[in-house]
């Protein structure tokens, strides 16, 4: 019984340490959101100031409709990385993929900020084949612009199938798509990488990194990317506490690991001055 005791607090004294090691180090985020309904309650330089007061260097950054990713970038332009979202409001989210303005509507807004990427967009199943997808497939492979789709395992397929050479996050690995799913795909699919917020199962009832997880990361510490979602205003209001959930699983990582999910995938795929 003492050993076991023993063991948990070498353990819990382990994970503090290295959580305040990367804390000190900072994180890239892959998945922020600064849409309208946060405006006036969160103005610019304060969700910029929220963002580095949780140690978050970089920020992938989109929203609804795309001029919100275009005000944080005008704010910190080292921070922020902004993702053309191909959204006009909340309502075109259930109709982009089938409207035949949108090529247009991305074409004008790429030329107003450096944008690096268009999503992250929400399509599912065969909707990802449609031709408007495909012309954004298109300008996307034109100007070598990542894309970050939030899909089904069917849309994310037909993603990939039509995207290539196109560098793809795929939005929250899926939630809780099985974890042989994903290694398949990576395996199957060299450009795909995954980003991390919501995702079911890498940790298990008390917070420790699952042996499935911890076999994947280190499988392929390539192809992961930090993300915490602030798509609603309460999100931002827990961004302390999901950045300090995923510095906690991120500890039990060995230190190259968690600096390439943290920070360096992030880096590979958005170098700092690309676009300035």
């Amino acid at each position: 019984m003492k050993s076991k005791t023993l063991t948990i607090l070498l353990f819990l004294c382990y994970v503090i340490i290295q959580t305040a090691l990367l804390k000190a180090a900072g994180l890239h985020d892959a998945h922020i959101h600064y849409s309208q309904d946060v405006w006036s309650d969160l103005p610019v330089a304060l969700a910029i100031d929220m963002l580095k007061q949780q140690g978050i260097e970089r920020a992938l950054v989109s929203a609804t409709p795309t001029e919100g990713a275009e005000k944080l970038y005008h704010e910190a332009p080292q921070l922020v990385v902004p993702m053309l979202r191909p959204y006009k409001n909340w309502r075109h989210r259930f109709q982009w993929f089938n409207d035949p303005s949108l090529k247009n509507y991305i074409q004008q807004h790429l030329q107003r900020v450096p944008y690096q990427g268009i999503g992250e967009f929400h399509v599912f199943g065969n909707d990802a084949l449609s031709s408007v997808v495909k012309q954004v497939i298109a300008i996307a492979q034109e100007k070598q612009l990542v894309l970050h789709a939030h899909s089904d395992y069917e849309g994310i397929v037909n993603l990939l199938n039509n995207a290539d050479k196109v560098k793809l996050i795929w939005a929250h690995g899926g939630f809780d798509v099985p974890v042989d799913t994903i290694r398949a795909l990576l395996v199957d699919y060299p450009e795909l990488y995954i980003e991390l917020s919501y995702r079911e199962g890498i940790v298990d009832s008390q917070n420790k990194l699952t042996i499935e997880w911890y076999r994947l990361f280190t499988e392929f510490p390539d192809r992961f990317l930090l993300g915490h979602d602030t798509y609603k205003p309460s999100r931002w209001a827990e961004l302390p506490e999901l950045v300090d959930f995923s510095r906690s699983w991120l500890s039990q990582l060995p230190v190259d690991i968690r600096q390439a999910i943290s920070r360096n995938n992030f880096d590979y795929l958005f170098p700092l001055n690309k676009g300035s």
